[in-house]
């Protein structure tokens, strides 16, 4: 757990993904969601570099250099929110266990109060790593438009794990808003998950635009190929 082993981040890979299956609440979905959004960016930042060193990339310096720019600063964001939400979710599971454990209703009352006004800082962890991801999103598709073809695997692997990113994060929005309901945090923001998810239907709309047009181009160059074995 978080509290345990200190920053999660800076455990082996291997060591962190044996966390995530270790069947504990800390790291959980919300660590995970800012995990995928943070894949995410180490492979624009890769791409971006590339491409600021490719002359047939030069008219698209600027915006690349930009984007890049936009993304160093989302990066530590995302960090603290996996951090964050590893420490406070795990604060979340240990009150509901006191909870279920008090002799008194009072004290029942108490660690059930606590617990939910904690969920619903986890609950806005998981909006703001939506926020970051869906900003991801939009940077990714300009990359893989205006970045150097030959690593539009890299590209598109950034807009599908941002993507994960925002979907994993409304799961985990709407799964603590149900625990919160009768609360007024949940009635605020109910509204806000279904916005998310429409904002997020467009973009993904954007990211197959980004697919269909590299088959495309697969497609043709396949075609052409046989076309030339041919005459040959």
């Amino acid at each position: 757990m978080a509290g345990e082993t200190g920053e999660l981040l800076e455990r082996p890979t291997k060591e962190l993904l044996a966390d995530f299956g270790a069947g504990k609440a800390s790291p959980g979905s919300g660590s995970a969601a800012a995990l995928m959004g943070l894949l995410a960016a180490k492979l624009l930042i890769t791409v971006c570099d590339k491409s600021m060193t490719k002359q047939e990339c030069r008219a698209n310096h600027k915006i690349i250099a930009y984007i890049k720019q936009q993304v160093e600063v989302i990066e530590p964001r995302l960090v603290e929110l996996f951090e964050k939400d590893a420490r406070e979710f795990d604060e979340v599971v240990k009150l509901r266990v006191a909870r279920d454990a008090a002799k008194s209703s009072k004290e029942r009352e108490k660690f059930s109060k606590q617990s939910k006004e904690l969920l619903e800082t986890a609950t806005d962890n998981a909006f703001n790593i939506i926020d970051l991801c869906l900003k991801l999103i939009d940077h990714a598709v300009v990359v893989f438009r205006s970045g150097w073809p030959a690593v539009r695997g890299d590209s598109g692997a950034a807009i599908s794990a941002a993507i994960a990113g925002v979907m994993s994060g409304i799961f985990i929005a709407n799964l603590n808003l149900k625990n919160l309901r009768g609360r007024k945090y949940a009635a605020e923001n109910i509204a806000r998950c279904d916005g998310v998810y429409k904002e997020l239907a467009y973009k993904q709309a954007e990211a197959f635009s980004c697919v269909t047009s590299l088959n495309a181009e697969a497609l043709a160059s396949i075609q052409l190929e046989i076309e030339e074995t041919r005459v040959t």
